[in-house]
Protein backbone atom coordinates (compact mmCIF):
# COMPACT_ATOMS: atom_id res chain seq x y z
CA UNK A 1 0.00 0.00 0.00
CA UNK A 2 0.98 3.43 -0.85
CA UNK A 3 0.68 6.14 2.32
CA UNK A 4 1.50 9.78 2.09
CA UNK A 5 3.21 10.82 5.71
CA UNK A 6 2.38 14.22 5.80
CA UNK A 7 3.76 16.25 8.73
CA UNK A 8 1.39 18.99 10.37
CA UNK A 9 1.25 22.44 8.10
CA UNK A 10 2.85 20.76 5.40
CA UNK A 11 -0.22 20.78 3.14
CA UNK A 12 -1.72 24.10 1.91
CA UNK A 13 -3.57 25.13 -1.37
CA UNK A 14 -0.21 24.47 -3.78
CA UNK A 15 0.98 21.52 -2.35
CA UNK A 16 -2.89 19.80 -1.84
CA UNK A 17 -2.97 19.73 -5.58
CA UNK A 18 0.98 18.54 -6.01
CA UNK A 19 -0.67 15.06 -3.79
CA UNK A 20 -3.51 14.78 -5.05
CA UNK A 21 -2.05 14.51 -8.37
CA UNK A 22 0.49 12.08 -7.60
CA UNK A 23 -2.55 10.22 -5.57
CA UNK A 24 -4.41 9.67 -8.31
CA UNK A 25 -1.78 8.62 -10.70
CA UNK A 26 -1.02 5.80 -8.15
CA UNK A 27 -4.78 4.74 -7.88
CA UNK A 28 -4.91 4.81 -11.60
CA UNK A 29 -2.04 1.96 -11.25
CA UNK A 30 -4.49 0.01 -9.08
CA UNK A 31 -2.90 0.81 -5.88
CA UNK A 32 -4.64 2.06 -2.80
CA UNK A 33 -3.20 5.70 -1.11
CA UNK A 34 -3.88 6.32 2.53
CA UNK A 35 -3.12 9.77 4.48
CA UNK A 36 -0.82 9.31 7.63
CA UNK A 37 0.35 11.58 10.18
CA UNK A 38 1.69 9.12 12.62
CA UNK A 39 4.97 6.54 12.30
CA UNK A 40 3.37 4.07 14.03
CA UNK A 41 0.61 4.05 10.86
CA UNK A 42 3.35 2.92 8.80
CA UNK A 43 4.13 -0.65 7.91
CA UNK A 44 7.53 -1.85 7.08
CA UNK A 45 5.71 -3.08 3.62
CA UNK A 46 4.39 -0.16 2.91
CA UNK A 47 5.60 2.18 -0.14
CA UNK A 48 5.64 6.14 1.56
CA UNK A 49 5.45 9.39 0.30
CA UNK A 50 6.78 12.23 1.94
CA UNK A 51 6.57 15.81 0.79
CA UNK A 52 9.46 17.58 3.06
CA UNK A 53 13.00 15.82 3.56
CA UNK A 54 12.62 16.33 7.28
CA UNK A 55 9.26 13.87 7.34
CA UNK A 56 11.70 11.77 5.03
CA UNK A 57 14.32 11.66 7.91
CA UNK A 58 11.93 11.02 10.39
CA UNK A 59 10.38 7.77 8.21
CA UNK A 60 13.88 6.71 7.32
CA UNK A 61 14.65 6.69 11.06
CA UNK A 62 12.22 4.46 12.25
CA UNK A 63 13.01 1.71 9.39
CA UNK A 64 15.83 2.23 7.04
CA UNK A 65 14.78 0.21 4.08
CA UNK A 66 11.61 1.89 3.65
CA UNK A 67 10.71 1.62 0.27
CA UNK A 68 10.04 6.28 0.32
CA UNK A 69 9.50 8.80 -2.53
CA UNK A 70 10.30 12.16 -1.45
CA UNK A 71 9.56 15.47 -3.28
CA UNK A 72 11.36 18.43 -3.21
CA UNK A 73 9.26 21.62 -2.61
CA UNK A 74 12.11 24.10 -2.07
CA UNK A 75 15.28 24.03 -1.11
CA UNK A 76 15.02 24.14 3.10
CA UNK A 77 18.83 25.14 4.25
CA UNK A 78 18.67 27.98 1.83
CA UNK A 79 14.81 29.12 3.11
CA UNK A 80 16.26 29.01 6.74
CA UNK A 81 18.82 31.46 5.67
CA UNK A 82 16.80 34.38 4.61
CA UNK A 83 14.05 33.15 7.16
CA UNK A 84 16.06 33.14 10.38
CA UNK A 85 18.93 36.00 8.87
CA UNK A 86 19.43 37.56 12.02
CA UNK A 87 18.73 34.42 14.58
CA UNK A 88 21.27 32.31 16.65
CA UNK A 89 19.18 29.25 15.34
CA UNK A 90 19.67 30.02 12.04
CA UNK A 91 23.41 27.89 11.88
CA UNK A 92 21.90 24.84 13.86
CA UNK A 93 18.74 24.86 11.49
CA UNK A 94 20.50 24.70 8.40
CA UNK A 95 23.04 21.94 9.44
CA UNK A 96 20.10 20.00 10.49
CA UNK A 97 18.11 20.26 6.99
CA UNK A 98 21.62 19.44 5.25
CA UNK A 99 21.86 16.42 6.83
CA UNK A 100 18.03 15.89 5.90
CA UNK A 101 19.00 16.39 2.18
CA UNK A 102 22.05 14.33 2.04
CA UNK A 103 20.20 11.37 3.31
CA UNK A 104 16.63 12.14 1.30
CA UNK A 105 18.62 12.13 -1.44
CA UNK A 106 21.43 9.05 -0.37
CA UNK A 107 18.44 6.65 0.58
CA UNK A 108 15.09 7.99 -0.93
CA UNK A 109 14.16 5.09 -3.97
CA UNK A 110 12.82 8.33 -6.13
CA UNK A 111 12.30 11.83 -6.62
CA UNK A 112 10.25 14.74 -7.47
CA UNK A 113 11.95 17.92 -7.69
CA UNK A 114 9.51 20.74 -9.18
CA UNK A 115 12.61 21.87 -11.89
CA UNK A 116 15.56 21.05 -14.02
CA UNK A 117 17.69 23.64 -11.93
CA UNK A 118 16.27 22.09 -8.36
CA UNK A 119 18.07 18.53 -9.65
CA UNK A 120 20.70 20.32 -10.61
CA UNK A 121 21.24 22.32 -7.53
CA UNK A 122 21.81 19.29 -6.02
CA UNK A 123 23.87 17.62 -8.26
CA UNK A 124 26.30 20.85 -7.58
CA UNK A 125 25.79 20.63 -3.80
CA UNK A 126 25.77 17.05 -2.58
CA UNK A 127 27.11 15.54 -6.32
CA UNK A 128 23.26 13.35 -6.77
CA UNK A 129 24.11 11.74 -9.81
CA UNK A 130 21.49 9.39 -9.85
CA UNK A 131 18.93 9.19 -12.54
CA UNK A 132 15.76 8.28 -9.53
CA UNK A 133 14.26 11.61 -10.76
CA UNK A 134 10.71 12.96 -12.63
CA UNK A 135 10.70 16.66 -12.95
CA UNK A 136 7.23 18.23 -12.25
CA UNK A 137 6.86 21.86 -12.21
CA UNK A 138 4.23 23.54 -9.42
CA UNK A 139 0.88 24.21 -10.55
CA UNK A 140 -2.40 24.22 -9.72
CA UNK A 141 -4.41 25.80 -12.43
CA UNK A 142 -5.67 24.39 -15.69
CA UNK A 143 -6.44 27.28 -18.13
CA UNK A 144 -9.53 29.08 -18.83
CA UNK A 145 -9.84 29.81 -22.50
CA UNK A 146 -13.61 32.70 -21.02
CA UNK A 147 -10.60 34.74 -19.51
CA UNK A 148 -9.57 35.73 -22.76
CA UNK A 149 -10.97 38.91 -23.70
CA UNK A 150 -10.22 41.35 -26.25
CA UNK A 151 -11.53 44.06 -23.59
CA UNK A 152 -8.80 43.49 -20.84
CA UNK A 153 -6.50 43.96 -23.04
CA UNK A 154 -7.17 47.42 -24.52
CA UNK A 155 -6.13 48.88 -20.91
CA UNK A 156 -3.12 48.85 -19.18
CA UNK A 157 -4.27 47.39 -15.65
CA UNK A 158 -1.69 45.93 -13.54
CA UNK A 159 -2.81 42.87 -10.48
CA UNK A 160 -0.27 41.72 -7.89
CA UNK A 161 -1.77 38.85 -6.03
CA UNK A 162 -0.09 37.97 -2.93
CA UNK A 163 1.15 38.26 0.90
CA UNK A 164 3.37 40.90 1.66
CA UNK A 165 6.31 38.45 2.60
CA UNK A 166 9.51 40.06 2.48
CA UNK A 167 10.44 37.44 -0.27
CA UNK A 168 7.89 38.24 -2.74
CA UNK A 169 9.83 41.72 -3.24
CA UNK A 170 6.79 44.05 -2.75
CA UNK A 171 8.37 47.08 -2.38
CA UNK A 172 10.67 46.23 -5.29
CA UNK A 173 7.94 45.65 -6.90
CA UNK A 174 6.18 48.77 -6.74
CA UNK A 175 9.36 51.05 -6.69
CA UNK A 176 8.97 49.43 -10.70
CA UNK A 177 5.52 50.00 -10.59
CA UNK A 178 5.93 53.74 -10.43
CA UNK A 179 8.11 53.80 -13.09
CA UNK A 180 5.48 52.18 -15.62
CA UNK A 181 3.08 54.53 -14.39
CA UNK A 182 5.40 57.70 -15.44
CA UNK A 183 5.26 56.24 -19.00
CA UNK A 184 2.05 54.59 -19.36
CA UNK A 185 -0.27 57.68 -17.33
CA UNK A 186 -3.34 55.62 -17.94
CA UNK A 187 -1.85 52.45 -16.13
CA UNK A 188 -3.76 50.98 -12.96
CA UNK A 189 -2.63 48.98 -10.46
CA UNK A 190 -4.72 46.74 -8.05
CA UNK A 191 -3.39 44.63 -4.87
CA UNK A 192 -4.65 41.50 -4.20
CA UNK A 193 -3.79 40.16 -0.76
CA UNK A 194 -5.25 39.53 3.06
CA UNK A 195 -2.86 42.01 4.75
CA UNK A 196 -4.61 44.92 3.54
CA UNK A 197 -3.03 47.64 6.29
CA UNK A 198 0.36 46.31 5.74
CA UNK A 199 -0.09 47.19 1.54
CA UNK A 200 -1.90 50.84 2.27
CA UNK A 201 1.37 51.79 4.10
CA UNK A 202 3.69 50.37 1.53
CA UNK A 203 2.14 52.05 -1.15
CA UNK A 204 1.48 55.29 0.92
CA UNK A 205 5.63 54.70 1.15
CA UNK A 206 5.84 54.58 -2.44
CA UNK A 207 3.98 57.20 -3.40
CA UNK A 208 1.86 54.80 -5.30
CA UNK A 209 -1.92 54.82 -6.14
CA UNK A 210 -3.78 51.00 -5.90
CA UNK A 211 -6.49 49.64 -5.07
CA UNK A 212 -5.74 47.46 -2.82
CA UNK A 213 -9.20 44.08 -1.88
CA UNK A 214 -8.97 41.04 0.09
CA UNK A 215 -10.31 38.50 -1.67
CA UNK A 216 -11.22 34.99 -0.40
CA UNK A 217 -9.26 32.23 -2.69
CA UNK A 218 -11.87 30.92 -3.88
CA UNK A 219 -12.61 33.82 -5.77
CA UNK A 220 -9.22 34.93 -6.82
CA UNK A 221 -9.39 32.95 -10.36
CA UNK A 222 -12.36 35.19 -11.23
CA UNK A 223 -11.05 38.33 -10.22
CA UNK A 224 -7.69 37.60 -11.77
CA UNK A 225 -9.45 37.31 -15.29
CA UNK A 226 -10.10 41.04 -15.37
CA UNK A 227 -6.66 42.10 -15.43
CA UNK A 228 -4.09 42.53 -18.54
CA UNK A 229 -0.90 42.54 -16.32
CA UNK A 230 0.64 40.42 -13.48
CA UNK A 231 3.83 41.14 -11.18
CA UNK A 232 6.28 38.23 -10.16
CA UNK A 233 9.40 40.20 -9.09
CA UNK A 234 11.72 38.37 -7.21
CA UNK A 235 15.19 38.84 -6.22
CA UNK A 236 17.93 37.04 -8.04
CA UNK A 237 18.78 34.07 -5.32
CA UNK A 238 19.46 30.57 -5.10
CA UNK A 239 16.06 29.85 -3.58
CA UNK A 240 14.21 31.36 -6.35
CA UNK A 241 16.63 29.76 -9.10
CA UNK A 242 15.30 26.84 -8.67
CA UNK A 243 11.47 27.65 -7.67
CA UNK A 244 8.50 27.06 -10.39
CA UNK A 245 6.28 29.64 -8.57
CA UNK A 246 2.47 28.53 -8.90
CA UNK A 247 1.96 32.62 -9.53
CA UNK A 248 2.78 32.56 -12.75
CA UNK A 249 0.63 29.46 -13.73
CA UNK A 250 -2.52 31.11 -11.90
CA UNK A 251 -1.80 34.57 -14.07
CA UNK A 252 -1.19 32.61 -17.24
CA UNK A 253 -4.54 30.33 -16.36
CA UNK A 254 -6.59 33.55 -16.29
CA UNK A 255 -5.35 35.39 -19.55
CA UNK A 256 -3.49 37.79 -17.13
CA UNK A 257 -0.22 38.10 -18.82
CA UNK A 258 3.31 37.63 -16.36
CA UNK A 259 5.74 40.52 -15.61
CA UNK A 260 8.11 38.46 -14.00
CA UNK A 261 11.80 39.21 -12.90
CA UNK A 262 14.25 36.79 -15.14
CA UNK A 263 15.63 34.95 -12.49
CA UNK A 264 13.57 31.36 -12.06
CA UNK A 265 15.87 29.10 -14.57
CA UNK A 266 13.38 26.80 -16.01
CA UNK A 267 11.12 29.64 -16.80
CA UNK A 268 13.64 31.30 -18.86
CA UNK A 269 14.01 27.72 -20.90
CA UNK A 270 10.34 27.03 -20.69
CA UNK A 271 9.02 30.59 -21.67
CA UNK A 272 11.92 31.27 -24.18
CA UNK A 273 10.12 31.66 -27.30
CA UNK A 274 6.80 33.95 -25.70
CA UNK A 275 5.81 37.21 -27.11
CA UNK A 276 3.32 37.49 -24.36
CA UNK A 277 5.30 37.15 -21.45
CA UNK A 278 7.52 40.00 -19.87
CA UNK A 279 10.76 38.54 -18.63
CA UNK A 280 13.13 41.65 -16.98
CA UNK A 281 16.12 41.79 -15.81
CA UNK A 282 16.27 45.48 -14.69
CA UNK A 283 13.66 48.28 -14.39
CA UNK A 284 14.25 49.97 -17.40
CA UNK A 285 13.98 46.39 -19.18
CA UNK A 286 11.21 46.07 -17.76
CA UNK A 287 9.18 49.40 -18.54
CA UNK A 288 10.40 49.53 -21.90
CA UNK A 289 8.85 46.03 -22.84
CA UNK A 290 5.44 47.51 -21.31
CA UNK A 291 5.89 50.35 -23.98
CA UNK A 292 6.36 47.76 -26.77
CA UNK A 293 3.28 45.59 -25.71
CA UNK A 294 1.08 48.41 -24.89
CA UNK A 295 2.20 50.18 -29.00
CA UNK A 296 0.33 46.88 -30.16
CA UNK A 297 -3.21 45.94 -30.32
CA UNK A 298 -2.95 42.78 -28.65
CA UNK A 299 -5.95 39.67 -30.11
CA UNK A 300 -7.21 37.51 -27.68
CA UNK A 301 -6.56 34.44 -29.45
CA UNK A 302 -3.56 34.85 -30.65
CA UNK A 303 -2.24 35.21 -26.91
CA UNK A 304 -4.61 31.86 -25.81
CA UNK A 305 -3.08 29.97 -28.64
CA UNK A 306 0.24 30.80 -27.20
CA UNK A 307 -0.63 30.13 -23.82
CA UNK A 308 -2.68 26.73 -24.78
CA UNK A 309 0.74 25.19 -25.99
CA UNK A 310 2.66 26.60 -23.06
CA UNK A 311 -0.09 24.32 -20.79
CA UNK A 312 -0.16 21.30 -22.95
CA UNK A 313 3.75 20.52 -22.96
CA UNK A 314 4.63 22.24 -19.10
CA UNK A 315 1.04 22.53 -17.29
CA UNK A 316 -0.98 19.45 -17.38
CA UNK A 317 -1.93 17.27 -15.39
CA UNK A 318 -3.35 14.78 -17.50
CA UNK A 319 0.24 14.87 -19.02
CA UNK A 320 2.13 14.52 -15.39
CA UNK A 321 -0.31 11.99 -14.10
CA UNK A 322 0.89 9.83 -17.40
CA UNK A 323 4.43 10.02 -16.40
CA UNK A 324 4.23 9.73 -12.77
CA UNK A 325 2.38 5.89 -13.47
CA UNK A 326 5.47 5.52 -16.01
CA UNK A 327 7.91 6.70 -13.31
CA UNK A 328 6.74 4.13 -10.76
CA UNK A 329 6.06 1.26 -12.42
Amino acid sequence: MYKFYILKGELNDATSFYVNMIKEAIERMGNPVTFVSKLRDIDRHDKVLTITSKAFFMVWLKNPNQYIINWWQGIAPEEISLMFNNRLSKTPRIIIYRLFEKITLLFSKKNLFVSHAMKDHYRKKYNYNKTNYLIIPCFNQEIDPKAFVNEKYLTPTFVYAGSMSQWQCVDQMLMLYRLIKESIKNSQLIILTKETDIATRKCEQYNVDACIYSVPLSDLNNTLKQFKYGFIVRDDIAVNNVATPTKMNSYMASGVIPVYSDVIYDYQDVLSNSKYTVPFLCNKECVNKIIELESKTLIKEDILLEYKKIFAKYWSKEYYIKQIVQFLH
